[in-house]
């Protein structure tokens, strides 16, 4: 072989060999990109599995803090009930202490009341039998049927002792004598006469 065949042996090797490289290249940098979006794919499904899991722990917080107001509602409005419990058991208190003073205040002045009133009754010199056995005055309609009913044993005593009357036949002349004659009622006053019919009144 001479020396120009070595020359083109030699030149076509290194020209295979950059066309080795050169392939080499190419699908190194195709796998390159290929391997680069499949990283960026795996990435993408990292960051949007992330941010499901922000989410999801938003709401978790979420939750947690309302639930955590809630709570803390739920405590002012049973410290509110133990403040409203305790002034309405003073109200009570305060209340039953009024109704108290209240009740001792009108025994004072009923006792004082009936203090006076037997002192009146001591002062006044009209005032005699008409008291009960407990001193107290007796009221005027108590006084008003004691009254009565003396008066109607007085009036039924003159009744039984009146003589019984003698029934006897009367003449028509003494009816004529004493008609004209005024009567007399029970009170003692004279009655008004009354004429016959036909007589004519005298001069």
């Amino acid at each position: 072989m001479d020396s120009t065949t070595i020359i083109w042996i030699i030149i076509a090797i290194v020209v295979l060999l950059a066309i080795v490289a050169v392939v080499a290249f190419f699908v190194m940098r195709n796998n390159s990109a290929r391997r680069a979006e499949r990283q960026h794919e795996q990435a993408e499904d990292l960051r949007a599995k992330a941010r499901q899991s922000a989410l999801a722990a938003q709401e978790v917080e979420a939750r947690e803090a309302q639930a955590r107001a809630d709570a803390a509602t739920a405590a002012a409005q049973a410290e509110q009930a133990k403040a409203r419990a305790v002034q309405a058991e003073a109200e009570a208190q305060r209340h039953a202490g009024d109704i108290d003073g209240h009740a001792a205040e009108a025994a004072e002045h009923r006792a004082k009341e009936q203090e006076i009133l037997r002192k009146a009754d001591d002062v006044d010199p009209y005032v005699g039998d008409d008291r009960t056995p407990d001193g107290t005055a007796r009221g005027r309609e108590d006084v008003t049927t004691d009254a009565t009913a003396r008066d109607r044993d007085v009036h039924d005593v003159r009744r039984d002792d009146l003589p019984p009357t003698e029934v006897r036949e009367t003449d028509p002349r003494d009816v004529d004598a004493h008609h004209d004659e005024p009567r007399i009622d029970t009170a003692g006053e004279p009655a008004p006469t009354t004429r016959r019919s036909g007589t004519a009144d005298r001069p």
